[in-house]
């Protein structure tokens, strides 16, 4: 309040955007007839008018923050006092402080007036939304984001450390020269030398730059407070030791806060990681139009969080981020981990639309379809408001239309499907075809017509038998109880999967060619055996295949298929169209197989009887998270037929496991070019 001739007057500052700049300006408001008036409407309207200005320069202090100087970090807290003394003033790096420089220029030409109800204010609102850190009640801080290097260094220093240097570097150069002056006044010779002692190793035996390690500060603030300034009894002595005192408290705080940056690290890590996977999500839904599949657990073990008695935690809080702004489905697995789907719901029709095209050329989509329409369901009842909000309408009818004629034809297809497996139509109509012609034959030579009406139903009925007898007969693989384990790989018989290449399931990771090239540290054993192995897999590990059981193998089955292929892979491998010795040549395509495959071996004693110990796949396959599926969905189909063998269950639950979650320990290490 300022009063002039009996009128009083009530000044609050706001903040506004001229050009690049943020500035204050000041409001004053002031009775027009009465004698009082409520300023505290006045007040809030002028503060939340400067509101977003706030959050603009919070937000961007957290993002780059102030680093002082290197040489000397705290000489900007050191000043002339009023006797013309050079003083620690500890308080001007606080944020207050700092808003206030800003607010000074608001009063220019004129001089400055305290502002203390809009600092309130401001504090108030900063500690509500989290931009502060209290160090003391009249001295905070940014609470600053700390991003991170990929090594896990700070890609800024920290605020803490920098306050924390300021301070420690200013109280030195305060300190240090006073308590000099006031022992050798008072006569303390042996304080004397214990200062020269600290200056001697803390600050002459150091390294240029002042740096302030922690025994450094340590010994500093010992010798301040060993100094026995209760005896002073002059007005200097009682200034230093409060001026010394304050120093020393907002260390001590910063020092606390120091400790916990650690924690802070991982926070921020998490955080980082929190808005990255959601980010993916709404990237992949626009460009992909699929839906966004990962192992949380595996995201934060990558992201460099290694205490895994806080991923129950973080991922439940990832969850409901994901789950308040998008589309999700939970798959636990049986080894304690989860999968989660997500996807955005502003584009559901759309990726419905796309995941019902794919599934109907690539059977490895019907598990996405099935958990998009889930999470459309889920969405659906009761309505998300962003349930294809970024869609057209007439988009949306079109896309819908899409999805119910795909599904119509699927529909007619598994008719189909079915029908086979009752009755092989060709096989029956050739039967027919043949013996009405045998018939005809006949009526012809014996000159009558009896013979013909004869040979209709007959032909009818042999017709019948042959396409019955040649339906599509679900064929068991070598999983099945009781069979050998010779029937892995090309005896692996499940109806599961479709034509597919390997061309479709691109990785990111290292390529066939770059995997077989030369590389640098190469032996021309190594070469040799890649080349062997790469002319072979085409072979024996196919990238075109009509049932996925094409791509798994045990030792018997790999051999076998081997010996049915090697003239061809002879043929294709320069190196060994020399060698006649047809077993000599399956060993050695064996061994360059089995260099560039995984073996998985089963425990023991999951190993029913007549079960094969181990399986061999390609690590082209093994990299590839489309193939990957398709085995796992086929091996999950084979343990639902076998439900109530508990062996067989725990069987091909460590196959599913091993080859969804830890597929990633039978890949070999990557080769540096």
């Amino acid at each position: 309040m300022k009063k002039r001739k009996n009128k009083s007057a009530y000044i609050y500052p706001f903040l506004v955007r001229n050009g690049a700049k943020i500035q204050a300006r000041i409001a004053i408001a002031s009775p027009q007839k009465e004698t009082k008036t409520d300023v505290n409407p006045y007040r809030a309207a002028c503060f939340e008018f400067s509101e977003e200005m706030i959050d603009l320069i919070l937000q961007n202090r957290a993002k780059k923050p102030k680093l002082p100087d290197e040489d000397s970090p705290g000489a900007f807290l050191l000043h002339k006092n009023k006797a013309g003394k050079n003083w620690l003033f500890p308080k001007l790096a606080s944020l207050e402080a700092e808003f206030s420089t800003l607010l000074k220029k608001g009063f220019q030409p004129y001089s400055y007036i305290p502002m203390t109800d809009f600092l309130r204010d401001f504090l108030t609102y900063a500690n509500k939304k989290n931009y502060v850190m209290k160090i003391l009640p009249d001295y905070h801080i940014i609470l600053d984001d700390l991003q991170l290097n990929p090594d896990g260094s700070y890609v800024n220093q920290p605020e803490v450390i920098a306050h924390y240097r300021c301070q420690v570097d200013a109280l030195e150069k305060f300190a240090i020269p006073y308590l000099k002056e006031l022992s050798e006044r008072a006569g303390y010779g042996l304080f004397g030398t214990r200062i020269i002692e600290f200056e001697q190793t803390h600050i002459q035996m150091v390294e240029p730059g002042r740096k302030q390690n922690s025994e450094k500060v340590k010994a500093l603030i010992s010798l301040i407070n060993d100094y026995p300034f209760d005896r002073e009894t002059d007005e200097l002595g009682k200034k230093v030791s409060e001026t010394c005192r304050l120093s020393i408290q907002i260390i001590s705080r910063l020092m606390e806060e120091k400790e916990k940056l650690s924690q802070r690290k991982e926070e921020s890590v998490f955080k980082s990681l929190k808005l990255k996977i959601l980010h993916k999500i709404s990237e992949n839904t626009l460009e992909e139009q699929t839906l966004y599949r990962f192992s949380p657990e595996q995201k934060l073990k990558s992201s460099g969080l290694s205490d895994e008695t806080r991923y129950p935690s973080l991922i439940e809080e990832l969850k409901k981020e994901i789950s308040d702004q998008y589309g999700m489905k939970v798959i636990e697995k049986p080894d304690q981990t989860s999968e989660i789907y997500a996807v955005d719901p502003g584009y559901m029709a759309a990726v419905l639309h796309k995941l019902s095209s794919l599934a109907t050329k690539n059977v490895a989509y019907q598990k996405e379809l099935e958990i998009a329409k889930e999470i459309n369901a889920s969405l659906s009842n009761p309505k998300h408001p962003g349930l294809n909000a970024k869609l057209k309408a007439e988009h949306i009818v079109k896309l819908q239309q899409g999805i119910q004629t795909m599904e119509q034809l699927e529909v007619e297809k598994q008719r189909s499907r079915e029908f086979a497996k009752k009755f092989n139509l060709p096989m029956g109509m050739l039967g027919f075809v043949a013996s009405m012609i045998l018939f005809l034959i006949a009526s012809v030579h014996f000159k009558t017509t009896g013979i013909l009406f004869v040979g209709i139903p007959v032909s009818l009925f042999l017709g019948l038998m042959i396409a019955f007898h040649f339906r599509d007969k679900e064929k068991s693989d070598i999983l099945s109880g009781g069979s050998s384990s010779s029937s892995f790989g090309s005896g692996f018989k499940g109806e599961y999967g479709a034509m597919s290449s390997s061309n479709s399931y691109e990785t990111g990771e290292d390529s066939e060619d770059e995997r077989y090239q030369s590389s640098k540290g190469e032996t021309p054993k190594e070469k040799k055996v890649s080349l062997i192995a790469k002319g072979a897999e085409r072979f024996v590990f196919p990238s075109r295949f009509t049932k996925i059981t094409d791509k798994i193998h045990d030792s018997r089955s790999l051999r076998k298929k081997i010996f049915e292929n090697l003239d061809n892979i002879r043929n294709n491998v320069a190196h060994l169209k020399g060698e006649k010795d047809d077993d000599k040549v399956a060993s050695t395509i064996e061994y360059a197989l089995l260099q560039n495959s995984a073996t998985i071996i089963i425990p023991d004693d999951l190993v029913p009887q007549g079960m094969p110990g181990s399986i061999i796949l390609s690590h082209n396959d093994l990299k590839a998270p489309l193939i990957r599926d398709q085995i796992a969905e086929f091996l999950r189909n084979e343990a639902q037929k076998k439900q109530y063998d508990k062996k067989l269950v725990k069987y091909y639950t460590f196959l599913i496991n091993t080859i969804e979650v830890e597929y990633y320990k039978y890949l070999p290490s990557r080769k540096k070019k």
